[in-house]
């Protein structure tokens, strides 16, 4: 079964620097180089990368930039379905890579932010669709939620990446977001913008049907279902640059939920999918389990 990645396409502008300097002080870059990314094209690498098929649901500027993204996706074989060309120029990230592999981003949004109406008209093959918070940040967001809810009342399944700018995101739409999410990934920071009183949260969500995977980093994290609550482990890496881990954890899952594999099994499988992006320069890239 296919799956459906709504977020954006954007040009990641990579600089290695001995360290992030306090703010009002002073740094060298090493280094630089671009990638195309964005969390869609993240999750979707992960996705066709175990044997699936993602098609992003994101809009690309009519400049070099999108020239450049476009490219990308027809070299490396992703689905150009659903990626419209749009007359706005395309965004952009700078990304601030440690030697630790630590990243720090900073994004000119761009057109990714523009949502084409009537941009996911067909539903066949699609068993699971994912949701980057990012997303919900853009000027068409209302669209793209309902978007996102004509996509559950076909019967798809749907994964919610919060992201860490999910404070961010217009109450409104987050619990709109939320409501309709077969399975959420928020971290232990992000979980607190659902609700402050995040057990009882957590209870609703899974008594409702849902599947939370509360992600902790390096220390694993913690998958509560309406049947049972247990525990998964990272799998060790080298770290080179982080950037994408999270991504690659959701396209996983998101992969996994298409293809009805049980949720002790994804975890292991998208621990292992976010490791292996860890370990490579770049947001996501090439390779097979």
């Amino acid at each position: 079964m296919d799956c459906i990645i709504f977020g954006g396409l954007v040009l990641d502008r990579y600089f290695d620097i001995e360290k992030y300097p306090e703010r009002g002080q002073d740094g060298f870059i090493n280094s630089e180089e671009e990638f195309v990314g964005g969390c869609a094209i993240n999750m979707a690498a992960t996705v066709n990368n175990i044997g699936g098929k993602a098609h992003i649901v994101s809009s690309v500027g009519n400049d070099k930039v999108g020239d450049t993204i476009i490219d990308y996706i027809k070299k490396h074989g992703f689905s150009e379905k659903y990626i419209k060309r749009v007359d706005k120029p395309s965004g952009y990230c700078f990304v601030f890579i440690e030697p630790d592999g630590e990243r720090t981003f900073l994004t000119k949004k761009g057109a990714e932010g523009v949502f084409v109406s009537g941009l996911v008209p067909d539903f066949d093959n699609v068993g699971a669709a994912a949701v980057t918070g990012y997303y919900l940040l853009n000027e068409n967001a209302d669209e793209i939620m309902s978007c996102i809810e004509n996509v559950s009342k076909n019967g798809i399944k749907i994964l919610f990446d919060p992201s860490p700018l999910a404070g961010d995101i217009k109450k409104e739409l987050l619990e709109r977001m939320i409501k309709v999410s077969t399975v959420v990934t928020p971290n232990e920071t992000e979980i607190r913008y659902f609700s402050e009183d995040t057990s009882k949260w957590i209870k609703d969500f899974i008594n409702n049907g849902g599947t939370v995977f509360l992600k902790k980093g390096s220390n694993g994290g913690t998958v509560y279902t309406p049947e049972s609550t247990f525990d998964y482990k990272s799998v060790k890496a080298k770290a080179v640059d982080t950037t994408g881990a999270g991504d690659s954890f959701a396209g996983a899952l998101t992969y996994c939920m298409a293809n009805g594999i049980d949720v002790r099994t994804a975890s292991q499988m998208a621990s292992v999918c976010a490791a292996k992006t860890v370990e490579i320069k770049g947001p996501h890239g090439f390779w097979r389990l």
